[in-house]
């Protein structure tokens, strides 16, 4: 049983953490494994075409920051399609709307830039993971460029892109995230195909140095462990 300090807001003596331990990453692998070459070869370290897409199309995504004591936090954020503007293939500039002024991700970017990005599409399985380093702009223009619903950017999160990659749909699978989305938005990326075409598409050579004979076969084998290789 947890034990806990009666003083408000002090730190617990004891939590049921306590009643485990870790394991060394050695005994991770034993358990699940090694990534496929294709996997663990599929970051970037810029934007796309397709993954810019993607990009303009989200409408919701999650922005995870440290302190200078590696103590986390992470934002959602959503707005309309577009919000995000890709300045180049290794920028992005994210904007902020007025909200509850607790300021913690701008608190940790003044300490230490480093931040993840994770991108959602409404309809979408698969999603886009972003990492690098940022730091806060009030430039006028830029607040301007991130406009909506008539209104310019509060602050705006400039983004040096170190490293892209996507992530399969198991999770919003399992979740059953997507009730269905009216506005197509889904559509609008994949242009009447499916992520892993069009992803294979953009990055054809990497993955086929990877995947070989098996390249035309990664929409299937993802289909499948989306049938069968959830749990």
């Amino acid at each position: 049983m947890s034990r806990h300090d009666d003083t408000p807001g002090a730190p617990a003596a004891r939590t049921a953490a306590d009643d485990y331990g870790p394991i060394p990453m050695d005994r991770v692998r034993e358990i699940i494994g090694h990534p496929a070459p294709f996997i663990a070869d599929k970051k970037e370290a810029h934007l796309g075409e397709f993954i810019t897409r993607f990009i303009a199309h989200s409408t919701f995504f999650c922005l995870a920051t440290s302190d200078d004591a590696g103590h986390l936090d992470i934002s959602p954020k959503g707005d309309p399609p577009g919000s995000v503007r890709v300045l180049d293939p290794w920028t992005l500039a994210i904007p902020d709307r007025p909200g509850n002024k607790l300021a913690d991700t701008f608190e940790n970017l003044t300490r230490n830039p480093a931040v993840g990005l994770v991108f959602l599409v409404p309809g979408l399985r698969e999603v886009v993971r972003v990492n690098g380093d940022a730091f806060v702009s009030d430039d006028p223009d830029l607040l301007t460029m991130l406009t909506a619903d008539g209104k310019p950017a509060v602050l705006a999160i400039v983004v040096r892109v170190r490293e892209v990659f996507s992530q399969c749909g198991k999770a919003v699978i399992r979740s059953k995230l997507w009730e269905g989305d009216q506005r197509g938005l889904a559509d609008a990326v994949v242009l009447g195909g499916d992520f892993y075409t069009m992803h294979v598409a953009e990055n054809a050579g990497k993955m086929a140095d990877n995947l070989g004979d098996k390249l035309g076969q990664l929409t299937a084998i993802a289909e499948h462990q989306y049938q069968h290789g959830l749990y």
